[in-house]
This record gives structure tokens, C-alpha cells and sequence, in this order.
């Protein structure tokens, strides 16, 4: 694969990523796609033979670029594990507060593709899964007891921060679920 294909490639995945988050998956085209990008159609063809297998590939492109984003802003907020872990909602409250957030675009995609067997909800399951592996780690060093239960807990937590966000179009969910969160962590330590 040689560096200008390589980029057409990922110029195809961002231009796309942008549409479907924007607009919606189901109302965006591949022409509409084509014509964005600046990529020649044979060119798109031959990455994504099929608008499902774009659908796809962009999500798994969101789902590594929003993962990474997620862990370095973590990491980057706290001193202590339990710091990290209440700053995780202040790193969503300011991604909820930003001016081109349009939801979740992971919980987007479930609900735009009612079908649970395309390959694009099974993207959303593994960042879901990526996310409580996360916390579940962090919960861990924090101290917590039973880490794995917690971090169900707090998948319901960033879930319904998100969908809050999402609906009323507000970052005030994310401050909400720190609250609880901070409730959870204390109620969870073990106590030696």
C-alpha cells in the first residue's frame, strides 16, 4: 500500500466519519461521500466495497480515535487512580459542551442500525467493552472493591450521561454522574 493510497483511504474514513456523525448514516450517500472527499469512486470501491463496509471501517476509525482520545485525557487529569476516575466525566462534560457534539455517535449508530448483527453494533459492544476494561483497571489501583461489578456501574453511569447530553443537549448529565461516581468510589473501598 503506498502513501497516497494510504491517504485517500483515510481522507474517504474522515470525510465519511464527519457526514454520518453530522447528518445521520442512514441519510448520507456514497456519492455524497465521493464528492466530500475528493476521492475518485473507483478509488472508494476498492477500500469500502460496500456502504456497509464503509459504515464499518468508519466506525472502527471513530471507535480507535475516540478510545485514545478517552485514556490520554484520563491519564493526563489526575494524580491518583481515584482522581482519574472521577476525571473521566470532567473529560465528557467538556466533549458533551463542545460545539459540534451531536451525541454519542456509537450510541448513534445502534439506534440508526436497528440491526444488531451489522458489524457496526458489534463496534459499539467492543468500545463499550474497551471503556469498562478502562475503569475496571482504574477502579483496581483506586482500591475498590469488586472492580468488575463497579465498572457495570459505571458503564450505566457514562450511558445515561451521554444519552443526557445527547437529549438536552447539555454537558449538566456529566456533572450528575461524577456526583454519583464519587459516591460509588467511597461506598466501594475496601477498607483494610
Amino acid at each position: 500500500m503506498n502513501s497516497q493510497s494510504s491517504q485517500a483511504r483515510q481522507q474517504i474514513l474522515e470525510t465519511a466519519s464527519e457526514l454520518f456523525y453530522q447528518k445521520g448514516i442512514q441519510y448520507v450517500g456514497i456519492n455524497e461521500v465521493i464528492a466530500a472527499s475528493g476521492v475518485a469512486k473507483r478509488t472508494l470501491y476498492r477500500w469500502f466495497p460496500s456502504k456497509d463496509k464503509l459504515i464499518e471501517e468508519v466506525m472502527k476509525h471513530r471507535a480507535s480515535q475516540w478510545l485514545c482520545w478517552f485514556e490520554e485525557a484520563v491519564a493526563a487529569r489526575g494524580n491518583t487512580p481515584k482522581e482519574r476516575l472521577l476525571a473521566t466525566f470532567d473529560v465528557l462534560r467538556e466533549w458533551y459542551a463542545s460545539p459540534n457534539f451531536r451525541g454519542c455517535p456509537f450510541i448513534n449508530a445502534v439506534l440508526e442500525i436497528a440491526d444488531a448483527s451489522h458489524k457496526a453494533h458489534q463496534v459499539s459492544v467492543d468500545l463499550r467493552e474497551s471503556i469498562r476494561q478502562i475503569i475496571m483497571d482504574l477502579a483496581d489501583e483506586a482500591g475498590v472493591e469488586n472492580p468488575e461489578f463497579f465498572s457495570q456501574q459505571y458503564l450505566l453511569l457514562i450511558g445515561g450521561a451521554s444519552l443526557m447530553a445527547t437529549i438536552e443537549q447539555s454537558s449538566t448529565g456529566a456533572i450528575l454522574a461524577q456526583n454519583a461516581l464519587a459516591v460509588l468510589i467511597d461506598a466501594n473501598l475496601q477498607h483494610s
